[in-house]
């Protein structure tokens, strides 16, 4: 093994040790936590065997190992960017929606009730 690989590995097993650490606390989604599982699974295997990366490479018709790593990591971030946007979008829908209904409900009491401020 590399240099690099002694420090990639070792770093990818105290990340998954935080992974497994927030399971058993249930901090974290476990789904979530499954996800980043997975991407930290393979990242190793990536660096443990580049040589594979490179077959597969080869076999889809990329070149070198790199450019799947690269491509595939563009189009996850760009997946998750997508994610969370619309997640975004949607947590501005629902609290412009409960701050409509609190207006409208504070309106209609009117003068009939003092404001929360008031009292």
């Amino acid at each position: 093994m590399t240099p690099f690989q002694w420090i990639a590995i070792s770093f990818i097993i105290c990340a998954a040790g935080y992974e497994l650490v927030n399971i058993r606390q249930q901090r974290a989604v476990r789904l979530v936590v499954l996800f980043r599982g997975v991407i930290w699974f393979a990242a190793a295997l990536a660096i443990l065997f580049p040589n594979q990366i490179g077959r597969l490479a080869t076999l889809i018709g990329i070149g070198r190992g790199a450019d799947v790593i690269l491509y595939s990591f563009v189009l996850i971030f760009l997946a998750t960017t997508f994610y969370f946007y619309s997640r975004y979008l949607r947590l501005q829908r629902q609290i412009t929606d409960v701050v409509r209904y609190l207006a409208i409900q504070e309106a209609t009491r009117g003068a009939e009730e003092p404001a929360l401020e008031e009292r």
